[in-house]
């Protein structure tokens, strides 16, 4: 870890180490959190094999990239109520680097900002931007396999709007606004191959940016009778969605040197049906069925329409155990944000299971355990199927009133059908952390 980090970090602690037991309710927030942890493999690439050389030959690698991962953040934040109104914000940046790969090193950055704003004639609703500079994932497909800095910048805008009461009368129309963007830029230790080609590259970059409106209307059915049963609240809803999309790539490949760039955009409509149900006490179910018609202006891309939704399920079983999962059969999650991991690979839908579930065992110390499995079909290379499996246990201890120690163990694995010689098909990655917050508010 570079010394000026490591030396503002222990600076900070001191300073706020004496505050952590005696500080007061206020909307401002100040902290550090700083993170030490191990993954078996940086790079998420495939199980040993060979490797085809430039101007021939073969090479035998160990792919997998172990390695010791320090981040230092400092957080700041804000949570302000001005009449109806609410500001808030929330920041991390800090340093993170590697071991045994120091071309990664690099600072990361995440803000949230936004209002939740109310007028009085029952007009509400909430603005927010979000931006962050963070390591991209390796498990993403379009991103040729290789050792080298996925550096990914995002930024995102929302916009929500309600005419009527959404907490207490029984109709009121929605409509929302999101911007999305996130770039993607790679340099590699050593060229890569490109997949499906004999041509070789030592740089990638890729921009996806999109916008999508919706329109809906919304209500509510108090006291609901379900399978003849007097129940909690119901809620439906019906709207449409339209969102413009354009992925640009550029590939910087060698003998000869050229850069290759390409772009794809697309439309996707949406018609939506909604339900969301509250039958009282500790359930609630949420669920979405659309049709969604994908036309890209490429003549050679394949159209697609057909069915997607999603439903989830809450459910507060005790004052100290909650639960919650998520089914979903798209090519975007639309609660979230953001496009599939596959989605720009020749993906038509991803079938995605997520469950998690928290436990307080006392009242300082709680656990957390997550589990998702994600099934993506891709049309190319003569067709594939990727199946990824993620888990995570999360342990947390409040030591004082604002400082918290934690750690987590966790396993990334992928079971691929593709028959590739080059790309990111199988690989394992176990995962392993700590860390220390302390905060001053």
């Amino acid at each position: 870890m570079p010394k000026l980090p490591r030396r503002c970090a222990a600076a900070l602690l001191v300073a706020l180490a004496p505050l952590a037991g005696h500080g007061q309710a206020s909307p401002y927030y100040l902290g550090i959190s700083q993170t030490f942890g191990y993954d078996s493999n940086i790079f998420r690439l495939p199980d040993r094999g060979e490797v085809a050389l430039p101007g021939g030959g073969v090479q035998v690698v160990e792919p997998e990239s172990s390695g010791l991962i320090s981040t230092t953040l400092l957080l700041a934040g804000l949570d302000q109520p001005i009449g109806r109104q609410r500001l808030y914000a929330n920041l991390n940046a800090g340093y993170t680097s590697y071991a045994s790969q120091p071309q990664l090193d690099s600072p990361r950055y995440a803000l949230t900002a936004g209002v939740d704003w109310e007028t009085a004639e029952k007009l509400t609703g909430n603005a927010e931007f979000s931006s962050g500079l963070r390591l991209g994932s390796y498990g993403d497909r379009d991103v040729p396999a290789g050792r080298g800095d996925n550096e990914e910048t995002y930024n995102r805008f929302t916009l929500l709007a309600r005419l009527g009461d959404w907490k207490r009368s029984r109709a009121w129309v929605e409509a929302g606004f999101v911007a999305d963007q996130v770039r993607n830029e790679v340099d590699f230790l050593q060229p890569v191959r490109v997949v499906n080609t004999d041509r070789y590259t030592d740089g990638y970059s890729r921009d996806e940016r999109s916008d999508a409106l919706t329109l809906g209307v919304r209500y509510r059915q108090s006291g609901a009778l379900v399978l003849g049963r007097q129940s909690g609240a119901l809620v439906l809803g019906a709207g449409v969605r339209t969102e413009s999309r354009r992925t640009e790539v550029e590939r910087q490949l060698i003998d000869p040197a050229q850069v290759v760039a390409s772009s794809a955009d697309s439309r996707r409509n949406d018609l939506d049906l909604f339900a969301d149900f509250n039958p009282g006490g500790a359930h609630q179910l949420r669920a979405r069925l659309s049709y969604a018609d994908t036309d890209y202006e490429d003549p050679g891309a394949i159209d697609y329409a057909g069915w997607n939704g999603s439903l989830r399920w809450a459910w507060q079983a005790t004052g100290k155990l909650d639960s919650n999962l998520l089914l979903m059969y798209d090519t975007e999650d639309r609660e979230r944000g953001g496009g599939s991991a596959a989605d720009g690979y020749g993906d038509n839908q991803t079938l995605a299971l997520e469950w998690r579930l928290r436990y307080a065992v006392t009242s300082k110390v709680s656990a957390s355990l997550a589990a998702s499995w994600y099934e993506r079909d891709y049309d190319s290379l003569g067709g594939f199927t990727d199946h990824d499996t993620l888990l995570s246990l999360n342990l947390t201890w409040a030591v004082l009133r604002n400082a918290t120690l934690g750690c987590t163990a966790g396993l990334d694995r992928r079971s691929s059908s593709a028959q590739a010689a080059v790309g990111r098909n199988s690989y394992d990655a176990q995962l392993f952390s700590c860390f220390a917050q302390l905060m001053l508010q």
